[in-house]
């Protein structure tokens, strides 16, 4: 039961709708069996590869280096993790 404030009370509810947990089990399941390292990954549509074409502020050889560092495990590095450290606290203080 969920109480709010002094006068509002609402009835439990189930969790059935809870969303992401069967993808942890199964994430969680996989590094225990040693299944390999579990990265991130990121798609794009081609309709957003297209619109990034056609956008003339976008400088598709910067992202594409910055694809192949992110490939190839040298993008992040302990100073670009420090700073954006850094931006987040002072977005956040």
């Amino acid at each position: 039961m969920n109480i709010w404030g002094i006068t509002s009370t609402h009835g439990s509810q189930g969790v059935a709708g809870v969303k992401g947990v069967e993808a942890a089990k199964a994430t969680s399941a996989a590094v225990n069996q040693g299944v390999g390292e579990v990265r991130d990954t990121v798609a794009l549509s081609v309709d957003a590869v297209q619109a990034a074409g056609n956008a003339s502020d976008i400088r598709l050889d910067k992202v594409n280096a910055i694809r192949a560092a992110i490939a190839d495990g040298s993008y992040e590095t302990p100073e670009k993790l420090d700073l954006a450290l850094d931006r987040l606290l002072e977005r956040l203080g």
